[in-house]
């Protein structure tokens, strides 16, 4: 029996009980040889999955990647009460983020129903197996994200020359599985809002960052995914960066972690040693030692507020700055003018009409009944998130504003032109929409229709703000290399190199806001992490004719 195409080969495939007088246990294997299973029945069964019928899960198990499908069934003698049963498959890392694992879910959905039905039946699994398994020889610890050689040349300088290489474009003709975590760039949006960015900047410093959530586990694993996708650094970068940011270079997300995982994360508790995981045990959080950034969803017995919580170890909640703001506005009106083109001449649905609200998501749930006479979910308010502009902003643009006759100044301006500029030229996504009319199936309902035009627009959607962000990337990369090698030309040979110092025009240019602490602590920090230079923020506010008016 052939491999589905394009599906990874499997380096082992298992099913997990749980069984209330035994525990978890794997009841079923087939692996290569060499490949240890030890620990995969924790990992395929997080806490909270009582409280779902069903859920996918993906986690980190060595040089592999699991994902396992849950279901939960009637307990009944024969079963000796097993109520909880995966099961999952390890593809290597070698063959993608995350071993494109997500390849199998739908199969390993239709297996484990057919296992619930009697685990003692292995038919399946063994069709399966014989089905997926991969090469003995195949198998690599290789990484899931080539890197190339390190720069041949590191003078005192360092001077260096772009790259011509450049991240793999997105493949926006092939068609996405459902279950592809990039499909929900679009409701990870709707759920951070603003917020988005100050994530991305800790990723890009390789925080150690754990995401406190709920069941189902599977959009708390999506989330990790694309926060990690996310704050990928381009590779047309990598000759630009010093030898020792090499190894981070790469995002490490590690999927869904539990209790049984404290001894690794413990282990990569040191500098540069980032990661992104989530979690659904509470007690993880409370080791303040293991992470850096704590995420906490809504939804959470802990979480309180409709927006996710994002605070450091040390207790300091992180917020938007008001340039995140604007920049989130702005990718919103074009994912919503992507929404729009993608329901254009889908109005069959009762009482359908174009909805021009911002705080209308991306993505509309799916009502059941209950869910429409049910009260609608209260609104969630962007400033709740975002920091106040501070007296000082507000002084000076006051000023400004009375000083040049009420113009905007000119580095409001520019600042505003280039935060327009991320959205131009992004990946021509029409083809993509066009294709959710040309495939629909005119004997479908208006709902099966409607979720057909969400997954198109989730795909559109997915290409344009990957793009945005890889720009985003781009933008700070470039700013921060050109501050490195200015103050680099500046020292002389044989000198010890002083601290670096940074203006308030580079940190416009790096996309961040000059007003924000939390914005110029970064810059002072990747210089840090990614250059190993110290730096200073020089002065602050704006000056006229050599005196400082706020």
């Amino acid at each position: 029996m052939e491999r589905v195409h394009g599906s990874p080969p499997v380096a082992a495939v298992f099913i997990v009980i749980f069984d209330q007088k035994v525990g978890y246990t794997v009841a079923r294997k087939r692996t290569l040889a060499d490949v240890d299973l030890d620990g995969v029945e924790f990992k395929s069964l997080p806490s909270g999955l009582h409280a779902v019928k069903e859920d996918l899960i993906y986690f980190v198990h060595g040089k592999y990647a699991g994902i396992s499908v849950f279901v939960q069934g009637e307990a009944d003698a024969k079963q000796r009460n097993a109520t909880f049963v995966a099961v999952g498959v390890l593809v290597p890392l070698s063959q993608g983020q995350l071993g494109r694992g997500w390849m199998h879910a739908e199969e390993l959905r239709v297996l484990v129903k057919e296992v619930i039905k009697d685990t003692a039946d292995t038919r399946h699994l063994e069709l399966f197996w014989k089905k997926h398994r991969a090469d003995e020889t195949a198998v690599t610890a290789s990484s899931s994200v080539a890197i190339p050689a390190s720069p041949t040349s590191d003078n005192k300088k360092r001077k260096r020359t772009s790259s011509v290489s450049t991240f793999a474009s997105l493949n926006t003709d092939a068609l996405w599985p459902a279950d592809h975590p990039a499909l929900s760039i679009p409701l990870l949006l709707d759920s951070f809002g603003p917020l988005i960015f100050p994530l991305h900047r800790a990723a890009l410093l390789r925080k150690r960052i754990l995401f406190l959530g709920s069941t189902p586990v599977q959009k708390n694993c999506n989330a990790v995914y694309n926060a990690s996708v996310l704050s990928n650094v381009p590779q047309s970068l990598y000759e630009t960066l010093p030898p020792s940011a090499k190894p981070i270079f790469q995002c490490r997300p590690l999927f869904s972690v539990g209790i049984q995982e404290m001894p690794i994360l413990c282990s990569n508790s040191g500098e540069k040693a980032g990661w992104i995981a989530c979690t659904t045990d509470d007690i993880l959080s409370e080791k303040k030692d293991l992470y850096d950034l704590l995420v906490e969803l809504p939804g959470t017995s802990r979480s309180k507020g409709l927006w996710p919580t994002l605070q450091t170890s040390d207790g300091e909640i992180i917020k938007a700055s008001q340039r995140d703001l604007r920049r989130w506005r702005q990718l919103r009106n074009e994912l919503k003018r992507l929404r729009d083109l993608a329901q254009e001449g889908y109005t069959d649905e009762p009482g359908a009409e174009p909805i021009d609200d911002d705080e209308q998501p991306l993505i509309q749930p799916h009502e059941t009944e209950e869910d429409a006479e049910a009260a609608p979910p209260p609104s969630k308010d962007e400033n709740d998130v975002v920091e106040p502009s501070s007296w000082a902003a507000l002084a000076c643009r006051s000023f400004m504003w009375w000083a040049s006759a009420g113009e905007a100044s000119a580095w409001e301006n520019e600042q505003a032109q280039a935060d327009e500029q991320l959205l131009l030229d992004l990946p021509d996504v029409a083809g993509i929409l066009e294709s959710a009319g040309d495939d629909d199936d005119e004997d479908d309902d208006a709902v099966a229709r409607r979720n057909h035009r969400d997954l198109y627009f989730s795909r559109a959607a997915a290409t344009v703000v990957l793009a945005y962000f890889r720009r985003v990337t781009e933008n700070l990369f470039k700013a921060m290399t050109v501050v490195v090698e200015e103050a680099d030309d500046e020292t002389e040979e044989g000198i010890a190199e002083d601290a670096i110092t940074v203006d308030l025009d580079h940190v416009r240019e790096m996309g961040l806001d000059t007003w924000s602490g939390l914005d110029k602590a970064f810059v002072i920090e990747m210089l840090r992490v990614w250059y190993n230079r110290d730096a200073v923020i020089a002065g602050g506010g704006v000056r006229l004719c050599g005196l400082r008016i706020c």
